[in-house]
């Protein structure tokens, strides 16, 4: 039995086997990303939407705070000289394209031409079979006449074909008309909100001067600074980031996207500059993230280190 305890005692008291060891933890997550903090919130798209066309507006279709779709109208330049224009050019148009269809001369010419031709023949014949029945003269005279009427056929159908051109003209006229009539359309270049009227009704624009602006609210842009001497611009390039800011009443709010930009210039401090692009959220139909706010940008490295590892 002393036996017995003494090897019960010996195999308790033995140093555990390498192979036995307890599996380390893995690393958190969190570990593997970097914040930034001090980011700036900014604008993608910014437009002051010009008016293409000198004028007074006619109308203002929007207002200060409204959302609108690409291509909508926002507001409308006096078009009616324009539109006169374009129903002249429609009528010259109209007008050529009758006479470029109209046949009536290049069917008289030719018959006309048979006529010719017959009566030519007809005095041949009579030459022929008494010779001096038809004077020379006269067969000189006929043939003149149907040569007269043979080149009256390539004139008639000359005549259709420069209508047709003239036709093409007026059309050409009717197209820039409507370009005219497009031009004084004030129409958003974007899909966003509006934020500043620079002019009401009845007020005269020049061309190239701001109307609106718009801006785009639905993807804003943040962007922060890393440090050059602590981690590279391929560990961050195309990674997720979150995107924390802090709201009213203590509130905070996350955004999530990625980044799309980074800086090849190193600044001060060996800091470079690092953009994400976030999808925004609305609240009661106003925007959750505004531009001009300060945000915290976590970037996730976690899975660019593990494609690192595996390149090499």
């Amino acid at each position: 039995m002393t036996i017995s305890f003494l090897i019960i005692t010996v195999v308790l008291s033995a140093p555990p086997q390498q192979g036995t060891a307890a599996t380390p933890q893995p690393t958190p997550a969190s570990s593997r990303d970097t914040q930034l903090t001090h980011c700036l919130v900014s604008l993608i798209e910014d437009v002051q939407v010009p008016a293409r066309e000198a004028g007074a507006l006619t109308s203002v279709a929007v207002v200060e705070g409204e959302y609108v779709s690409q291509g909508q109208l926002l507001a409308q330049i006096d078009d009616r000289q324009p539109r006169l224009d374009k129903l002249a050019a429609e009528l010259a148009r109209d007008a050529a394209l009758t006479k470029a269809q109209d046949d009536i001369e290049v069917r008289y010419s030719e018959a006309a031409f048979a006529v010719a031709t017959a009566e030519l023949e007809r005095a041949l014949a009579i030459d022929r079979k008494s010779p001096g029945g038809v004077t020379q003269q006269e067969i000189q005279k006929l043939r003149l006449a149907k040569h007269r009427d043979e080149l009256q056929i390539e004139r008639s159908k000359l005549e259709m074909r420069i209508a047709k051109m003239n036709a093409d003209v007026h059309q050409a006229a009717v197209k820039s008309s409507d370009d005219a009539v497009a031009r004084r359309q004030i129409t958003s270049p974007l899909a966003g909100l509006i934020v500043t009227l620079f002019h009401e009704k009845g007020e005269w624009v020049a061309a190239g001067e701001p109307v609106l602006q718009v801006i785009r609210i639905d993807r804003l842009r943040v962007e922060g600074f890393l440090s050059a001497t602590e981690i590279g611009p391929e560990e961050v390039a195309g990674r997720p980031v979150n995107v924390d800011v802090q709201l009213a009443a203590g509130r905070t709010a996350r955004f999530a996207g990625k980044v799309v930009f980074i800086s090849p210039l190193v600044q001060a401090g060996d800091k470079y500059r690092v953009r994400a692009e976030v999808e925004n959220r609305t609240e009661n139909g106003s925007p959750l993230l505004r531009p001009g706010m300060t945000a915290t940008m976590t970037i996730s490295l976690a899975a660019g280190q593990q494609a690192t590892r595996t390149l090499r």
